[in-house]
């Protein structure tokens, strides 16, 4: 009995151990279950907490690149009113190079440099002006109801001039290279988004009527035909009139190298833009000596940086040098109709004649 009972006890003692081992095991996974939801929920909130700082990094760096843009807008607007003022008064033959930031752009000084760039506000302020009056380029956009007038004045004598013009606006359909280069159809027939630049070129553009007459010929610059985007200009000695075949079309701009006869670095350009308006339209050129030519008194180019905190914004502008707003853009014609007009002009202030009867 005795042994019986000590089999029970130690029995029965086995059995509570057993039953205390797994209560204990029961207890640590409990706390591993909340430890893992604890690290579960910390990473969940520290992932909400990146987003939330990302999403106001971003609004944050959106406000203040915005507020630098603007800061570089108003850079751009107080350098184009000095220069246009300048222009206006003093002509552009003086107008100075600027190359330094740290200053407001003086047009009369040499260098450039006006006075201490202020701050907008307690955050923006633009902190570079640079101004070229002088730029190896000249941009325009060329529309069929204006015509593009474009001084170009070169240092030296010209060689050669290159007209880029891309793709109108929105457009995509460049169909129309390859075929006759030769060939202007109505403007219901014409189907690619290339216009066809008219360029009305003028050497040394001074004296009377005449001699204009004499010095002025015509290139029809198409993206029509096939002839590698290069012509020859042989004289300016008459009225002439040119046809060259751009290269390049297929990319989204086309190319014409209009080579010259070597007579001065001075001219002017009437551009007009048919069947389709030209965007950025661009003309470069290669002095006789050598060398990309540098072009003065048709556009100044003004580069200013804006900042905000550590956000910058830099914009480019071409500032037109014409002395009138509108010197630069002319009508393409004096009068344009698609009928008939009758003019009736008298000879004395008594022809009281019906102008009726003329018309008919």
């Amino acid at each position: 009995m005795r042994w019986s009972a000590q089999q029970d006890t130690w029995y029965n003692e086995t059995s509570m151990s057993e039953k205390r081992a797994y209560s204990n095991e029961q207890g640590m996974v409990s706390f591993l279950v909340t430890m893992i939801m604890l690290i579960v929920i910390t990473l969940i909130v520290v992932g909400f907490s990146q987003v939330i700082r990302r999403n106001s990094r971003e609004t944050l760096d959106r406000q203040l690149s915005s507020q630098a843009f603007y800061a570089a807008e108003s850079g751009v607007n107080v350098t184009a009113a000095a220069i246009k003022s300048y222009v206006t008064t003093n002509g552009f033959a003086s107008l100075s190079t600027k190359t330094s930031c740290s200053h407001d752009y003086d047009p009369s000084v040499a260098g450039g440099v006006g006075a201490a760039i202020s701050s907008l506000g307690t955050t923006a302020a633009y902190t570079c002006v640079l101004v070229n009056p002088n730029p190896s380029a000249i941009v325009r956009d060329v529309s069929q109801t204006d015509s593009a007038v474009v001084p170009i004045l070169a240092a030296s004598n010209l060689n050669q001039l290159q007209f880029t013009w891309n793709v109108q606006s929105g457009g995509i359909d460049t169909s129309c290279v390859g075929a006759n280069a030769y060939s202007f159809p109505a403007s219901s027939a014409w189907t690619c988004d290339f216009g066809v630049l008219r360029v009305d070129l003028t050497a040394n553009p001074s004296g009377n009527i005449a001699n204009l007459i004499n010095n002025t010929v015509t290139l029809y610059l198409t993206p029509l035909g096939g002839h590698a985007g290069t012509m020859t200009v042989t004289s300016f000695a008459s009225p002439d009139a040119y046809v060259g075949s751009a290269s390049g079309c297929s990319t989204g701009t086309c190319s014409v190298k209009v080579n010259l006869p070597v007579i001065t670095g001075s001219y002017y350009a009437r551009i007009t833009s048919i069947y389709r308006d030209a965007s950025n339209t661009t003309i470069t050129g290669t002095l006789a000596s050598g060398g990309a030519a540098n072009f003065s008194g048709a556009q100044a180019v003004v580069d200013v940086t804006g900042q905000s905190q550590d956000e910058l914004r830099r914009i480019q502008v071409r500032v037109a040098l014409t002395r009138t707003p509108d010197a630069s853009s002319i009508p393409p014609t004096a009068l344009t109709s698609s009928n008939d007009i009758c003019k009736r002009f008298p000879i004395t202030q008594s022809d009281n004649v019906d102008p009726t009867n003329l018309c008919q």
